[in-house]
């Protein structure tokens, strides 16, 4: 059975802290129900019987209700479970070993891209490159290696969390104090790696007609940020409307490229979504120098598809809608059915 008829279960977790009422994670969570709508959306106007599962604190109701509905495919957007970023890879691995397809990457792909120093230890083993880093587990004086400036980040987070101005130090006192905040404030290690100061540019890729495609790519503009900030899109340039760095951070797609830089940035992109295993859809985020250098920063398979996403910004750009790509990931899921 293939088409209208198919049943569908669109899954995603919901934030343990959401409930708690923190308010950065209540306007980073809305973004998040807004993916969820569109998705169920998209899924009804094809003619899919849809399902939404919220997983919360309790993952045997989830087991529950799967075997109850019994769907043809998993619409997987869980980000978390137990408030673990963590433990993603834990929900396409249940749904393997329950033999329900689902959308998105498989739990090693997850797993491995849930650990920035990983992913930039596999990209530097394959000769890409990446930012030289070193991993903090306590606010020590750092070690001989790295030039300033410095960005320090969580070292198991997305979304921008625990990114701000602030991230970027340009001495030790600042960076012991930054890397002192993610280590309380995220009870994890710190990711410190040398700030590339230079255009960051965003790869969306998708597999199209039993190929990787690269999307067109998204640039933010920071043209008219203030001279006294980073030029980055922390957690209040992607979540918070109200911020400067919200409203003076502009995104363009397609961006302007120059023909043989924009070829570069998309064969670097979909040699990483290889390398990495990801699959139907991903995210690689670059950095390019002053020089034309291009770093990879990160690797998001299932990036965020909510309306408001570069991810569905690049789909528009495509020519596609946001039906069609919903039906693309479906129907390719529905495919590796055991």
């Amino acid at each position: 059975m293939k088409g209208p008829g198919l049943k569908v279960v669109v899954l995603y977790n919901l934030l343990e802290r959401l409930q708690k009422g923190e308010e950065k994670d209540l306007l980073a969570e809305g973004a998040v129900l807004e993916e969820i709508e569109a998705v169920e959306r998209a899924v009804r106007s094809l003619g899919y019987h849809c399902f939404v599962i919220t997983l919360r604190d309790e993952v045997f109701t989830i087991i529950h209700w799967l075997r109850e509905i019994q769907p043809n495919v998993v619409f997987n957007l869980c980000e978390s479970v137990y408030d673990k970023t963590s433990m993603e890879m834990n929900i396409p691995a249940l749904l393997d070993l329950m033999q329900i397809p689902y959308t998105g990457s498989p739990p090693l792909t997850l797993g491995l891209c849930q650990n920035k120093a990983w992913v930039k230890d596999i990209l530097l083993s394959w000769s890409i490159q990446t930012p030289r880093y070193q991993i903090y587990q306590r606010p020590l004086t750092p070690k001989k290696g790295l030039v300033f400036p410095l960005i320090v980040k969580p070292l198991h987070e997305d979304g921008s969390l625990g990114i701000s101005s602030a991230s970027v130090v340009f001495d030790d006192q600042t960076l012991r104090r930054q890397v002192r905040y993610i280590l309380e404030k995220y009870r994890q290690p710190a990711l410190v790696e040398e700030f590339v100061d230079g255009r960051e540019l965003n790869v969306g890729l998708i597999e199209f007609n039993g190929k990787v495609e690269a999307l067109p790519i998204s640039e933010i503009d920071y043209s008219d940020f203030p001279e006294d900030l980073p030029k980055i899109c922390g957690y209040e340039a992607k979540w918070i409307p109200e911020s400067l760095e919200y409203q003076r951070s502009k995104p363009v797609c397609p961006a302007r490229l120059e023909s043989g830089l924009r070829k570069k940035l998309e064969s670097i992109a979909i040699r990483v979504y290889q390398l990495f295993e990801c699959r139907d859809y991903a995210r690689v985020d670059m950095r390019v120098d002053r020089e034309g250098n291009v770093y990879v920063i990160e690797v998001n398979p299932n990036p965020d598809i909510s309306p408001q996403s570069g991810m569905a910004r690049a789909i528009k750009a495509k020519g596609l809608t946001y039906a069609e790509f919903v039906k693309g990931l479906v129907e390719k899921a529905f495919e590796r059915r055991s």
